[in-house]
Parts: structure tokens; C-alpha cells; sequence
């Protein structure tokens, strides 16, 4: 398997396509499209590849599974934070010697973006976040459950936020996650990915909650798309527009798919392709 060395830990890449268009007189280089599932600890790279890898005939598409995810090495807690994880898309691209990539997250991974570009943000060629936000508003998803399900699937995602148990997780299973999306990943195809949900239930517990990068995207230099679900409770359109609105609105591409759930490429994928693929040529012409 294809890992490489960054600090102490072993991260595993998967790479799609060559990073050179080969032509009749010429070589022409290709951007890095560089991948950041979501779900730290429930899924890992293998669940985004079948969307992603499209792009391989206009990008080098890399996938990682991030430090302690996927086939990547485990390590402790200490080292499941956005910090690391952050630190890592850098330390990794400066490692395979990438140049200006374009760093697209989904779900969490956009939790990781924020991190890791506020920190370079001179470093991405290009951005996409793919229902994400920058900051948890625990207001927003209810309200858009409640919209989708009613008031008491509005209430039952509150109590399983604020005062979990066993009970309240059947009730949000049951009544919430049939929300995501009109087409969302099957449990077969989640069950296929390596299996670590402490780090997500570490995640939940120690930044989750106080995420809020809203002040840091300013300092976004580069073209970002917002890929945004309609009807995402998980990830609301507020959410994403209150992040948008704080990159330079010459910078941002938002995009929100009518009657789509997340990701947004399962419930619209011909849409979704056309868009992820114009941004990406847009950048590299």
C-alpha cells in the first residue's frame, strides 16, 4: 500500500491519473485535486472515489485517508484534532513536492480545510468545500429538520446533540439520518470503510462543538466553490452561507443543488460533475 512518512505517522494515499497530459509536442502538467473525506473514524477515502476520480482526465486526483483514519496509521488521541490534521495536508503536499492544490473536503474534511488554510493560506490553488461549514450552528440544523421532518424530528436531533443517550441515538437513527439525503451512502458501502469510531466520538467531544474558523476565511487567497444541499440538515445552506460570505466575493463560487441532501453529488451527479469539472478547468487553463 502506497504511505508516506509524515512526523512520526504513516498516512496512505491513493492517486488517480498521471500528473501530466501528454500530448503530441508537449507535456503538459496537470493540478492536484486532493481529496478530504469527512466522518473521521466512520469512513475513509474509499467511500469518495467512485465521484471524484472522474476528474482524473483534468487532475491528478489524490485521496488520503487522514492521520489515524482509513489505512493510515492509528496513533493516540492526542493527535486526532484539527490541528494535526490540518498540519498534515500541508506537511503531506510539501512531502509528494505538490504545488498550489486544490483541496476539496466533504463534511469534516472542510472542517479540516478551514484549519489548514487559515494556517497557509497563501499554500491551496483552489478550494472546495462540499457541504461543510466553519462553524457548528446547532440552530440552523434543527431548523432545517424541522423543515424537512417536523418540529419533533427538530426536537429529537436537539436532545441527541445536547443530552445523548442511548435512547436519543435510536431516536435520531430512526427519524434523522433518513433525512441526509434522497440518495445517501448505504450501510454496505459505509461498513466497507475501516472502522474507528472513537476518533469521531473524540472529535464530537473535544472540538466539535467549539469549531468557528468564520473570522480566519478571510484570509482565503485563492478561488473556492461551495458545493451546498438544499435540503442538507447536516450541513444547511446557512451554515455554508455564512462562511461564504466571509471569503472575498470575488473569490467564491456558490453553488446550491435544488432538492439535494449530502453529498450533494449522490442526489445530483450530473450537476455536480459539471460543476466540480468547470472549476477545476477554470484553474488550470
Amino acid at each position: 500500500m502506497p504511505k508516506i512518512k509524515i512526523g512520526d505517522a504513516h498516512l496512505f494515499f491513493d492517486i488517480y491519473g498521471s500528473n501530466l497530459k501528454i500530448e503530441q509536442q508537449q507535456c503538459q502538467e496537470k493540478p492536484s485535486l486532493l481529496i478530504l473525506h469527512g466522518a473521521h473514524g466512520i469512513v475513509d477515502h474509499s467511500l469518495y472515489v467512485a465521484f471524484w476520480s472522474q476528474f482524473a482526465d483534468i487532475a491528478q486526483v489524490i485521496f488520503l485517508d487522514q492521520r489515524g483514519c482509513g489505512r493510515s496509521d492509528y496513533r493516540s488521541a492526542n493527535e486526532w484534532s484539527l490541528q494535526q490534521w490540518g498540519q498534515d495536508v500541508y506537511d503531506f503536499c510539501d512531502a509528494l513536492s505538490i504545488d498550489k492544490p486544490i483541496v476539496a473536503g466533504v463534511s469534516m474534511g472542510g472542517h479540516v480545510i478551514c484549519e489548514y488554510a487559515s494556517r497557509y493560506p497563501q499554500h491551496p490553488g483552489g478550494i472546495i468545500f462540499c457541504n461543510t461549514e466553519a462553524k457548528l450552528d446547532v440552530d440552523a440544523i434543527a431548523d432545517k429538520y424541522g423543515e424537512l421532518g417536523g418540529a419533533e424530528v427538530a426536537a429529537i436531533y436537539r436532545q441527541n446533540f445536547f443530552s445523548p443517550t442511548a435512547e436519543t441515538a435510536r431516536q435520531y437513527k430512526a427519524h434523522c439520518v433518513p433525512l441526509f439525503a434522497k440518495n445517501a451512502y448505504t450501510q454496505e458501502q459505509i461498513n466497507r470503510c475501516v472502522q474507528r469510531p472513537e476518533i469521531l466520538a473524540h472529535y464530537n467531544q473535544h472540538e466539535l462543538q467549539t469549531m468557528n474558523y468564520l473570522d480566519k476565511l478571510a484570509t482565503i487567497a485563492c478561488p473556492t466553490l461551495f458545493m451546498v444541499g438544499e435540503k442538507s440538515p447536516g450541513h444547511p445552506p446557512k451554515s455554508a452561507k455564512d462562511a461564504a460570505t466571509r471569503i472575498k466575493p470575488e473569490l467564491v463560487t456558490y453553488h446550491e443543488f435544488n432538492n439535494a441532501g449530502a453529498p450533494v453529488y449522490n442526489d445530483a451527479p450530473d450537476e455536480a460533475y459539471q460543476v466540480v469539472r468547470q472549476f477545476v478547468k477554470e484553474l488550470s487553463d
